[in-house]
Protein backbone atom coordinates (compact mmCIF):
# COMPACT_ATOMS: atom_id res chain seq x y z
CA UNK A 1 0.00 0.00 0.00
CA UNK A 2 3.10 2.44 0.98
CA UNK A 3 4.46 1.66 -2.05
CA UNK A 4 1.53 2.39 -4.55
CA UNK A 5 1.04 5.47 -2.49
CA UNK A 6 4.75 6.53 -3.10
CA UNK A 7 4.30 5.64 -6.88
CA UNK A 8 1.52 8.10 -6.70
CA UNK A 9 3.05 11.16 -5.14
CA UNK A 10 6.32 10.70 -7.75
CA UNK A 11 3.81 10.01 -10.58
CA UNK A 12 2.34 13.55 -9.47
CA UNK A 13 5.72 15.74 -8.90
CA UNK A 14 6.79 13.98 -12.27
CA UNK A 15 3.48 15.42 -14.17
CA UNK A 16 3.94 18.91 -12.36
CA UNK A 17 7.95 19.06 -13.61
CA UNK A 18 6.27 18.74 -17.01
CA UNK A 19 3.81 20.89 -16.76
CA UNK A 20 6.11 23.77 -14.87
CA UNK A 21 8.95 24.39 -17.13
CA UNK A 22 11.94 27.02 -16.89
CA UNK A 23 11.47 29.40 -20.18
CA UNK A 24 15.45 30.02 -19.47
CA UNK A 25 18.19 29.35 -16.46
CA UNK A 26 17.93 30.88 -13.35
CA UNK A 27 19.81 34.45 -12.58
CA UNK A 28 20.23 37.57 -14.51
CA UNK A 29 19.88 38.14 -18.37
CA UNK A 30 21.06 41.57 -20.12
CA UNK A 31 20.23 42.01 -23.42
CA UNK A 32 20.02 45.36 -25.81
CA UNK A 33 20.18 47.78 -29.21
CA UNK A 34 21.76 51.11 -29.18
CA UNK A 35 21.41 52.74 -32.25
CA UNK A 36 22.63 55.80 -33.62
CA UNK A 37 21.76 57.42 -37.02
CA UNK A 38 23.16 60.31 -39.09
CA UNK A 39 22.24 62.48 -41.89
CA UNK A 40 23.97 65.66 -43.63
CA UNK A 41 22.91 67.61 -46.94
CA UNK A 42 24.07 70.58 -48.80
CA UNK A 43 22.75 72.25 -52.21
CA UNK A 44 24.60 75.11 -53.81
CA UNK A 45 23.08 76.92 -56.79
CA UNK A 46 20.39 74.07 -56.40
CA UNK A 47 17.35 75.14 -59.23
CA UNK A 48 14.97 72.84 -57.38
CA UNK A 49 15.07 74.70 -54.21
CA UNK A 50 16.08 73.06 -50.72
CA UNK A 51 17.57 73.51 -47.83
CA UNK A 52 21.29 74.63 -48.04
CA UNK A 53 22.53 72.67 -45.20
CA UNK A 54 21.53 70.01 -43.03
CA UNK A 55 22.41 67.96 -40.54
CA UNK A 56 20.64 65.46 -38.55
CA UNK A 57 21.18 62.64 -35.60
CA UNK A 58 19.06 60.38 -34.10
CA UNK A 59 20.03 58.36 -31.34
CA UNK A 60 17.46 54.80 -30.07
CA UNK A 61 18.36 52.43 -27.09
CA UNK A 62 16.40 49.28 -26.42
CA UNK A 63 17.75 47.28 -23.53
CA UNK A 64 16.28 44.49 -21.02
CA UNK A 65 17.20 43.04 -18.08
CA UNK A 66 15.17 39.81 -16.62
CA UNK A 67 16.06 37.88 -13.87
CA UNK A 68 14.62 33.92 -12.61
CA UNK A 69 14.83 32.60 -10.00
CA UNK A 70 12.36 29.29 -9.93
CA UNK A 71 9.03 30.33 -10.48
CA UNK A 72 9.60 33.83 -9.89
CA UNK A 73 10.58 36.32 -13.18
CA UNK A 74 11.08 40.13 -13.21
CA UNK A 75 11.09 41.88 -16.35
CA UNK A 76 12.73 45.17 -17.14
CA UNK A 77 12.56 46.67 -20.09
CA UNK A 78 13.49 50.34 -21.02
CA UNK A 79 13.14 52.24 -24.73
CA UNK A 80 14.36 55.47 -25.14
CA UNK A 81 14.52 58.21 -28.05
CA UNK A 82 15.77 61.19 -28.51
CA UNK A 83 16.78 62.88 -32.02
CA UNK A 84 17.48 66.13 -33.75
CA UNK A 85 17.75 68.17 -36.94
CA UNK A 86 19.36 71.14 -38.00
CA UNK A 87 18.73 73.21 -41.24
CA UNK A 88 19.72 76.62 -42.26
CA UNK A 89 16.30 78.46 -42.23
CA UNK A 90 15.79 76.82 -38.30
CA UNK A 91 18.31 78.95 -37.12
CA UNK A 92 18.49 76.17 -34.17
CA UNK A 93 18.34 72.37 -33.99
CA UNK A 94 14.51 71.10 -33.78
CA UNK A 95 13.56 67.80 -31.85
CA UNK A 96 12.64 64.90 -34.55
CA UNK A 97 12.24 62.20 -31.59
CA UNK A 98 12.01 61.91 -28.39
CA UNK A 99 10.61 58.96 -25.86
CA UNK A 100 11.14 57.61 -22.45
CA UNK A 101 9.19 54.09 -21.87
CA UNK A 102 10.18 51.77 -19.30
CA UNK A 103 8.47 48.75 -18.00
CA UNK A 104 8.96 46.22 -14.99
CA UNK A 105 7.07 43.53 -14.94
CA UNK A 106 6.79 40.49 -12.11
CA UNK A 107 5.61 37.07 -12.87
CA UNK A 108 4.49 34.15 -11.14
CA UNK A 109 4.59 30.99 -13.21
CA UNK A 110 1.20 28.80 -13.37
CA UNK A 111 1.99 27.16 -16.40
CA UNK A 112 5.02 26.70 -19.07
CA UNK A 113 3.49 29.90 -20.92
CA UNK A 114 1.28 31.61 -17.95
CA UNK A 115 2.34 34.28 -15.22
CA UNK A 116 0.26 35.63 -12.76
CA UNK A 117 1.51 39.00 -13.17
CA UNK A 118 2.14 42.87 -12.42
CA UNK A 119 3.34 45.29 -14.40
CA UNK A 120 4.82 49.12 -14.03
CA UNK A 121 5.02 51.23 -17.09
CA UNK A 122 6.63 55.29 -17.05
CA UNK A 123 6.03 56.71 -20.30
CA UNK A 124 7.08 60.54 -20.62
CA UNK A 125 9.87 62.30 -23.20
CA UNK A 126 12.95 64.22 -22.51
CA UNK A 127 12.33 67.57 -23.34
CA UNK A 128 10.13 70.73 -24.24
CA UNK A 129 8.34 69.96 -27.79
CA UNK A 130 7.46 72.34 -29.78
CA UNK A 131 4.89 73.17 -33.07
CA UNK A 132 7.05 74.64 -35.70
CA UNK A 133 4.05 75.40 -38.21
CA UNK A 134 2.82 78.55 -35.74
CA UNK A 135 4.69 81.93 -35.66
CA UNK A 136 5.77 82.56 -33.09
CA UNK A 137 6.96 78.44 -32.75
CA UNK A 138 4.86 77.16 -29.78
CA UNK A 139 5.48 74.89 -26.86
CA UNK A 140 2.66 72.13 -26.61
CA UNK A 141 4.96 69.24 -24.32
CA UNK A 142 7.54 68.79 -21.73
CA UNK A 143 8.86 65.90 -19.16
CA UNK A 144 5.87 64.58 -17.60
CA UNK A 145 3.62 66.73 -19.56
CA UNK A 146 2.32 64.70 -21.07
CA UNK A 147 3.46 61.59 -18.81
CA UNK A 148 1.50 58.18 -18.15
CA UNK A 149 2.21 55.71 -15.33
CA UNK A 150 0.30 52.53 -15.59
CA UNK A 151 0.26 49.92 -12.53
CA UNK A 152 -1.95 46.83 -13.02
CA UNK A 153 -1.77 43.39 -11.77
CA UNK A 154 -2.54 40.42 -15.30
CA UNK A 155 -2.00 37.17 -16.91
CA UNK A 156 0.85 37.18 -18.95
CA UNK A 157 1.46 34.53 -21.37
CA UNK A 158 4.65 34.68 -23.10
CA UNK A 159 6.98 32.23 -24.67
CA UNK A 160 11.27 32.05 -25.01
CA UNK A 161 12.72 35.28 -25.93
CA UNK A 162 9.96 36.08 -28.52
CA UNK A 163 6.66 37.02 -27.65
CA UNK A 164 4.46 38.30 -24.78
CA UNK A 165 0.88 39.19 -24.02
CA UNK A 166 -0.09 40.69 -20.83
CA UNK A 167 -3.56 41.28 -20.30
CA UNK A 168 -5.87 43.18 -17.31
CA UNK A 169 -9.00 44.35 -16.45
CA UNK A 170 -8.50 46.45 -13.97
CA UNK A 171 -5.28 48.66 -14.91
CA UNK A 172 -4.55 51.81 -13.12
CA UNK A 173 -3.52 54.79 -15.00
CA UNK A 174 -1.99 58.31 -13.72
CA UNK A 175 -1.90 61.00 -16.45
CA UNK A 176 0.40 63.88 -15.29
CA UNK A 177 0.93 67.44 -16.62
CA UNK A 178 3.56 69.62 -14.32
CA UNK A 179 4.99 72.09 -16.70
CA UNK A 180 3.58 75.48 -15.03
CA UNK A 181 2.97 76.42 -18.35
CA UNK A 182 -0.22 74.07 -19.12
CA UNK A 183 -1.19 74.39 -15.20
CA UNK A 184 -4.56 76.50 -15.68
CA UNK A 185 -5.54 74.86 -19.00
CA UNK A 186 -7.09 71.51 -19.27
CA UNK A 187 -4.98 69.23 -21.94
CA UNK A 188 -3.83 65.62 -22.03
CA UNK A 189 -7.09 64.66 -20.12
CA UNK A 190 -5.68 66.45 -17.23
CA UNK A 191 -8.36 69.32 -16.11
CA UNK A 192 -7.28 73.04 -15.65
CA UNK A 193 -5.96 73.53 -12.19
CA UNK A 194 -5.26 70.37 -12.18
CA UNK A 195 -1.39 68.16 -12.43
CA UNK A 196 -2.64 64.66 -12.82
CA UNK A 197 -5.76 62.53 -13.34
CA UNK A 198 -6.51 58.76 -12.52
CA UNK A 199 -7.95 56.86 -14.74
CA UNK A 200 -8.96 53.17 -14.73
CA UNK A 201 -9.33 50.66 -17.03
CA UNK A 202 -8.60 47.82 -19.31
CA UNK A 203 -4.85 47.17 -20.17
CA UNK A 204 -3.23 44.85 -23.15
CA UNK A 205 0.42 44.94 -24.29
CA UNK A 206 1.96 42.42 -26.76
CA UNK A 207 5.44 42.69 -27.47
CA UNK A 208 7.07 40.68 -30.15
CA UNK A 209 10.63 39.66 -31.57
CA UNK A 210 11.63 37.85 -34.81
CA UNK A 211 14.86 37.35 -36.50
CA UNK A 212 13.59 37.24 -40.30
CA UNK A 213 17.40 36.42 -41.12
CA UNK A 214 20.53 36.77 -40.37
CA UNK A 215 21.15 40.14 -41.37
CA UNK A 216 17.24 41.31 -40.53
CA UNK A 217 15.58 41.69 -36.88
CA UNK A 218 12.11 43.06 -36.31
CA UNK A 219 11.12 44.67 -32.76
CA UNK A 220 7.54 45.52 -32.28
CA UNK A 221 4.97 46.45 -29.48
CA UNK A 222 1.45 46.90 -29.25
CA UNK A 223 -0.40 48.98 -26.18
CA UNK A 224 -4.18 49.26 -25.85
CA UNK A 225 -6.04 50.81 -22.94
CA UNK A 226 -9.77 51.09 -21.64
CA UNK A 227 -10.50 54.20 -19.60
CA UNK A 228 -13.55 52.99 -18.13
CA UNK A 229 -14.51 56.16 -16.42
CA UNK A 230 -14.62 58.26 -19.85
CA UNK A 231 -15.54 57.02 -23.63
CA UNK A 232 -14.66 53.61 -22.91
CA UNK A 233 -14.99 52.68 -26.92
CA UNK A 234 -11.92 55.46 -27.47
CA UNK A 235 -9.07 53.14 -27.03
CA UNK A 236 -5.94 54.39 -26.41
CA UNK A 237 -3.45 52.82 -29.25
CA UNK A 238 0.60 52.71 -28.93
CA UNK A 239 2.54 50.82 -31.90
CA UNK A 240 6.28 50.63 -32.15
CA UNK A 241 7.87 49.07 -34.61
CA UNK A 242 11.43 48.88 -35.65
CA UNK A 243 13.53 46.90 -38.35
CA UNK A 244 16.82 46.58 -38.44
CA UNK A 245 18.79 45.13 -42.03
CA UNK A 246 22.94 45.12 -40.90
CA UNK A 247 25.66 45.54 -43.41
CA UNK A 248 28.21 44.35 -40.80
CA UNK A 249 28.23 44.15 -37.14
CA UNK A 250 28.38 47.51 -36.57
CA UNK A 251 26.83 49.00 -39.20
CA UNK A 252 23.19 49.12 -40.29
CA UNK A 253 19.75 50.66 -42.03
CA UNK A 254 17.01 51.13 -39.32
CA UNK A 255 13.50 51.67 -40.16
CA UNK A 256 11.19 52.61 -36.98
CA UNK A 257 7.21 53.22 -37.43
CA UNK A 258 5.26 54.38 -34.44
CA UNK A 259 1.51 55.06 -34.46
CA UNK A 260 -0.44 57.29 -31.90
CA UNK A 261 -3.91 57.33 -31.19
CA UNK A 262 -4.98 58.95 -27.74
CA UNK A 263 -7.97 61.43 -28.28
CA UNK A 264 -7.35 63.41 -24.93
CA UNK A 265 -4.16 64.30 -26.79
CA UNK A 266 -5.06 64.93 -30.45
CA UNK A 267 -8.43 63.21 -32.03
CA UNK A 268 -6.53 61.74 -35.30
CA UNK A 269 -4.18 58.78 -35.30
CA UNK A 270 -0.42 60.39 -34.61
CA UNK A 271 2.44 58.76 -37.31
CA UNK A 272 6.01 59.07 -37.36
CA UNK A 273 8.81 57.10 -39.34
CA UNK A 274 12.71 57.37 -39.29
CA UNK A 275 14.70 56.04 -41.42
CA UNK A 276 18.58 56.05 -40.88
CA UNK A 277 21.81 54.75 -41.43
CA UNK A 278 24.49 54.55 -38.81
CA UNK A 279 25.95 52.50 -36.08
CA UNK A 280 24.18 49.90 -34.62
CA UNK A 281 25.38 47.77 -31.48
CA UNK A 282 24.25 44.75 -30.08
CA UNK A 283 24.21 45.11 -26.14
Amino acid sequence: MLHAQDATVKQIQKESAKEIKGLDSNGWKKSGTFILNLSQGALSNWAAGGENNTLGINSLLNYSIDLRSGRHTWDNYFDMALGFQNATSFNKYRKIDDRIDITSKYGYQLTEHWYASLLFNFNSQFLEGYDYSTIPITKISNFLTPGKIILSPGMNYKTANRFSLFISPIASRWVLKIDPDFYNVAKFGVDSAKKSNMEFGAYISATYKADISKWATYTGRVDLFSNYKRNPQNVDLLMNNLLTMKFNKIFATNISFDLIYDDDVIKRLQLKEVLGIGLTVKL
